[in-house]
């Protein structure tokens, strides 16, 4: 045991305690949101946004639903532009700190506004949650921790009007105090974003976190980055094993050759990443190499918002009430209720954030797994709206799909993209398209170029067929269940499997 990590770990501690009894704290969750709207209109009531709608005269919920209109990215992107071209109070009275890139529903890159407010609002999800994890996990507080850093491979960027874009370390998402404290505790630092390739990122990462032999929590989002993590040690073990000491070098050996990382890591106490959704068919390898680690599944956190987290020793995640305002469309008839008006069943969420979005369908679809009376309800992300791929968390949609499709100037043919292992393939009867052109396509979505970049995806692969595509893609929906006339076209299916069922040419 590290008696500094132990020091530092247990400011943390004291510095999230706060958070973590106001939430675990009984409340009125309609009180609780209510109070928060009502701060939110009435603090952006001077932006454009807010005069539009006229936030002040706003008295209540029922005015507030009433009035404002339900939001997709796109709605938002006028304003986001005139931001990024230096217009002030636009979503926000606030000034925007930073734009953070993420992936629309269309699948291209899309910008999200970073105000104060809202860095205070996910740490008001993740304080509770460290917190938690401390106070609960036997001796995760004795050493350090790894959590997964976005490398930079294309260098810092910013608007027009200079306004950064993207975090310059993960550690932002903390408080001030949190991030000093944090960065001493992290088991591999800030320097390793800033690679000259992927591999090298890889190589230079699992230095860094072999040499700590005190690791004690691994926190990363895709499992499939920790696994690919694990891969890279293998086949990049002797130029890793040269930067080790002697002694960790043979230790580190030694654990390749019965494939069990836990062994690296004798005090790992816990990995945290997702589990949910698509992601749950993977988590079966992360247990494979950290066989004897207790795995958390993440709660639901996008690029625009902290929706949950979860608590030791529950299933699913909690509500996290403090954080931002939440409306849920109800799946069976499509009425929208708040958050203390939640039952068991599935819903589509809705949030007001303090980074300007009000009432933005982000499309996400949970699943309620026990709704209480005085206490944030626990939830489970199922899926994504809509037709959507995400074998890595790359989110691919209908609508991304067709726009590839457009650009490639192939749309009038038949074009269907698929996913297959770890590969999408597009399946299509357009001459002269290659697989390097759907691939440069693909990745204008960030998410999709960044499972690109850490090799979870392999290049795109273009599949000519010929014959009655149509009619097999029908054929197939009708043998798995829909009925004929209600197969309608499509750029993208979530099966895959299709060379079985088309004529290659």
């Amino acid at each position: 045991m590290s008696v500094e990590c132990k020091i530092l770990n247990g400011i943390c501690r004291l510095l999230y305690r706060r958070e973590y009894r106001k939430f675990m704290s009984a409340c009125d969750i309609n009180k609780i949101q209510t109070e928060y709207l009502m701060r939110l209109l009435k603090k952006n009531s001077r932006s454009l946004y807010g005069r539009k709608y006229d936030f002040q005269s706003i008295r209540s919920y029922e005015e507030f639903a009433g009035r404002v209109p339900l939001a997709v990215y796109e709605d938002f992107e006028p304003y986001i532009n005139a931001i990024a071209a230096g217009e002030e109070q636009v979503l926000t009275e606030e000034s925007v700190i930073l734009l953070e890139l993420t992936s629309g529903s269309s699948g291209s890159r899309k910008l999200i506004p970073y105000t104060k407010t809202l860095k205070k609002e996910f740490q008001r999800g993740i304080k509770p949650w460290l917190y938690d994890i401390y106070s609960n996990v036997k001796n995760v507080d004795s050493g350090k921790s790894y959590w997964s850093i976005t490398p930079v491979t294309a260098g810092k960027s910013y608007t027009q009007s200079g306004i950064p874009v993207g975090f310059e370390e993960d550690a932002e998402y903390f408080g001030a105090i949190g991030q000093e404290v944090m960065r001493r505790l992290f088991a591999v630092d800030g320097s390793v974003r800033f690679v000259k390739d992927m591999q090298d990122f890889y190589i230079k990462t699992a230095v860094q976190l072999v040499s700590c032999k005190e690791l004690t929590l691994i926190s990363v989002w895709n499992p499939t980055f920790l696994t690919l993590l694990c891969d890279s040690m293998v086949d990049n073990r002797t130029e890793i094993a040269e930067q080790l000491s002697e002694s960790r070098r043979q230790e580190f050996f030694d654990a390749l050759s019965k494939k069990r990382f836990d062994c690296l890591f004798p005090d790992l106490k816990m990995i945290s990443c997702w589990a949910d959704g698509s992601a749950a068919s993977y988590i079966g390898d992360v247990q494979k190499y950290f066989p004897d680690v207790y795995i958390q599944p993440k709660g639901l956190l996008a690029t625009e918002c902290f929706t949950s987290f979860p608590l030791v020793g529950e299933q699913g995640a909690r509500l996290s009430l403090y954080s931002h305002f939440y409306e849920f469309r109800r799946l069976t008839d499509g009425a929208i209720v708040t958050a203390d008006m939640l039952s068991l069943g599935e819903y589509e969420v809705i949030v007001t954030t303090g980074g300007g979005f009000y009432r933005y369908c982000i499309g996400d679809i949970i699943e309620v797994l026990e709704a209480y009376p005085d206490a944030p309800p626990r939830i489970r992300f199922l899926r994504r709206t809509g037709i959507c791929t995400d074998l890595f968390g790359e989110k691919l949609t209908e609508e991304f799909a067709r726009g590839v499709c457009i650009r490639l100037n192939i749309a009038d043919k038949f074009c269907l993209l698929a996913p297959e292992g770890k590969r999408y393939q597009l399946y299509t009867t357009a001459p002269g398209v290659t697989s390097a052109m759907l691939d440069k396509e693909l990745r204008e979505s960030y998410h999709y170029d960044y499972c690109r970049r850490l090799g979870q995806l392999k290049e795109a692969e273009v599949v000519k067929i010929k014959g009655n595509p149509q009619g097999i893609y029908i054929g197939r929906m009708v043998e798995e269940g829909m009925r004929a006339g209600d197969v309608k076209p499509a750029y993208l299916s979530k099966k895959s499997g299709w060379e079985k069922y088309f004529e290659l040419s």
